[in-house]
């Protein structure tokens, strides 16, 4: 988990100090969002260990704990807070979307073990057909259900997991040289849409109201998920392992998928980058407490 915190913030700080240009901000967005983040979303299915039937459960319980959350911070939770329209969406958002691919991977090693990690890329894999379905419907401005269904049809992840369930199916062997093309360039994901948040963190000014609203975002996202899936993971599976991996995922900080939804938006994203960091920095603590009570 350190070498984990040490890779996400020393990424982060040569983001924060080399931002220069907006432009280019939007550019390394577009990259990852519609390039990269795809790749790395095909490459997870090909190489899944995973068996169907716990896929499944994972899958299942991952949609539930999420619409769930998400539904309860819209409608009750949101608003006790005062969050109002796009407000409330995008806090929603950042409270509900989990950091499950490299952080999410390093805690479950450090807490689980090393036979834990196909359950992890199992929620990864998730959460990318949770975003491919839902989460590009959610971010934009349509109010008519016509416009959000063409926007889920538009975005790169939904083809992504098509062709990666297709050829896990298939049974197709990747080509050596192909395979390590498209291993380089998924494990450039992580290193760029970190220098991208902290970026977007040099734009924040920092005022007294942000931060307390990011604080709550921040505490909201590491307690609330966790609460909503612990009991759901009890009545999913009886597997010890399965059970920690699936409660232990929803309390990883925010996912940085959601500043390149909003960046995509062209969106100010400072806010959003402050909750990611918040978030990174708190989790080690509140999962601590997660993991001394998991049996």
């Amino acid at each position: 988990m350190l070498q984990a915190m040490v890779v996400v913030f020393g990424f982060m700080a040569l983001g924060y100090f080399a931002q220069r240009k907006e432009e280019q901000n939007r550019s390394l967005a577009k990259l990852c969002l519609y390039y990269l983040i795809p790749i790395l979303i095909f490459q997870s299915f090909v190489h899944t260990g995973v068996s169907v039937q716990s896929l499944a459960i994972i899958v299942l319980h991952f949609f539930a704990t999420t619409i769930l959350v998400y539904f309860l911070l819209m409608y009750m939770v949101g608003r006790l807070f005062g969050w109002q329209q796009d407000t409330l969406k995008w806090n929603a958002l950042a409270a509900t979307l989990a950091n499950v691919g490299y952080f999410g991977l390093a805690v479950i090693r450090y807490a689980v073990g090393e036979h834990a990690v196909p359950y992890a890329v199992a929620v990864s894999l998730a959460f990318n057909l949770y975003m491919a379905l839902f989460g590009f419907s959610q971010v934009g401005d349509e109010r008519e259900w016509s416009g959000r269904i063409r926007r889920v049809f538009q975005n790169p992840y939904l083809y992504a997991v098509l062709a990666g369930l297709s050829w896990q199916w298939m049974g197709w062997t990747m080509p050596g040289t192909v395979d390590a093309f498209l291993n380089l360039a998924a494990s450039a994901t992580l290193p760029l849409t970190l220098l991208l948040t902290g970026a977007e963190m040099r734009k924040n000014k920092y005022a007294r109201t942000g931060l307390w609203e990011a604080a709550k975002v921040s505490v909201l996202k590491l307690v609330l998920p966790v609460l909503i899936a612990w009991p759901l993971a009890f009545l999913m599976t009886e597997d010890p392992v399965e059970r920690s991996v699936m409660i232990l995922m929803f309390g990883m900080p925010t996912s940085l998928n959601l500043l390149l939804l909003a960046k995509d938006q062209e969106r100010d994203t400072s806010a959003l980058a402050m909750v990611i960091l918040l978030t990174t920095v708190l989790s080690p603590f509140s999962l601590m407490v997660v993991m001394n009570q998991l049996p």
